[in-house]
């Protein structure tokens, strides 16, 4: 099988940037918090932890902006520039990219005021300072809910540390000077705690469960992998017939996963235009799984005998289904790739399928795995 490539570097540069503007974000608050109650110690006088909360805060501006250019770059959701301004305009998870969206429009605005700050009334300027605080919980809420990594512990442990960060300053704010104010201050501790347990109840109920991503949005263009190349023919959903003289009826369920099986089949290549391909990869599993995959890849040589994908479209089922999930490539490496899968009933199914080819025949494995990096990536547990 001729190789088949596709950088991924956008999806990771997004997945990073994301991850570290959450970080610059929650150390930019908590120092806020230490600027306003006037923390200082003999070896950091307030002036030098003022200078440190500007620079972090506008590291943490560039972050946001290279997250954002990453995301819109990457073809693989429909986010135009629109909904980077406009909040819930893009069909991608709308509510919670949304939330991301009011969240660089605050940021944006105050880097704007602060940087017009001597055209701006003090109190104006204070008012919409004060507002940044408010992009910090929207960007929690946007990671968990738009993001493909919270199912990873290491995600998990470092929103948690952030979120105890962000709460501890909050505690030491409303410590100080007490009791002057002391029933605004009750009421935005209460207010916090509640905040708290009910981003976590959300979070274990909503994005730590599986099929989120089908609840929190994704087109089902994206799951079921209906879009189409542009000029391109579309794909065909033919599979491989049942080997000839088997006295089985075709099986028309799939058993639970996870499984493991080997396959093996045929791979046919078709010149759709002179800078366009297609690949069409249709196997079938023997063993204790028996069924059929379709995988069919368009795009261009990339003038080493492999092709550069820019659509792609999957079914998997058994021989008396053979359509029952579709969906399409997320992860591609090499003849390495990974599939994300939906059935009719919104049911997800993850592959990692590796492939060798000999002339027009192909052989390999196929895995089920788990939904730990479901839509990009590969994942290495069942």
């Amino acid at each position: 099988m001729a190789v088949v490539t596709t950088s991924q570097w956008l999806w990771y540069t997004t997945r990073a940037t994301g991850i570290v503007a959450l970080v610059l974000l929650t150390t930019s608050v908590v120092l806020g918090v230490l600027t306003s109650v006037r923390f200082e110690t003999t070896s950091w006088p307030r002036f030098t932890f003022q200078d440190l909360h500007r620079r972090v805060s506008l590291l943490a501006v560039v972050f946001v902006a290279l997250h954002v250019i990453t995301t819109v770059s990457d073809a693989f959701a429909p986010i135009g520039w629109v909904s980077v301004v406009i909040p819930f305009t893009s069909p991608y998870r709308r509510l919670w990219l949304g939330l991301g969206t009011i969240s660089v429009d605050i940021l944006l605005a105050v880097t704007i005021s602060s940087l017009l700050r001597q055209r701006i009334k003090p109190r104006s300027w204070r008012a919409l300072h004060w507002l940044a605080y408010a992009s910090w919980p929207l960007a929690v809420v946007h990671g968990l809910g738009t993001g493909t990594d919270p199912h990873l512990g290491w995600v998990i442990v470092l929103v948690v540390v952030c979120v105890a960060a962000v709460l501890v300053a909050i505690t030491w704010r409303l410590v100080a000077g007490w009791p002057a104010h002391a029933g605004a201050r009750v009421t935005a501790a209460s207010a916090s705690v509640v905040a708290v347990v009910a981003l976590a109840a959300w979070t274990a109920l909503g994005p730590l469960r599986p099929g989120w991503a089908v609840r929190a949005g994704t087109p089902a263009a994206l799951l079921a992998g209906s879009k189409k190349a542009a000029g391109a023919q579309p794909v065909s959903s033919s599979t491989t017939p049942a080997p000839s003289g088997s006295a089985r009826s075709p099986a028309t369920s799939l058993p639970a996963p996870p499984y493991s099986a080997s396959f093996q089949g045929t791979v046919t290549q078709q010149s759709l235009s002179s800078t366009s391909v297609r690949l069409e990869i249709k196997a079938q599993t023997s063993g204790a799984l028996v069924a059929l995959v379709d995988i069919a890849i368009v795009g261009t040589p990339d003038g080493s005998g492999g092709v550069t994908m820019q659509e792609s479209r999957a079914s998997f089922g058994p021989t008396g289904a053979p359509t029952q999930y579709q969906g399409e490539i997320v992860g591609l490496e090499g003849s390495r790739m990974l599939l994300s899968l939906a059935n009719q009933a919104g049911s997800l199914l993850h592959l990692r399928v590796d492939v060798t080819q000999s002339g027009s025949q192909v052989s390999g494995e196929l895995r089920s795995i788990s939904e730990i990096g479901a839509e990009r990536g590969f994942g290495d547990d069942n």
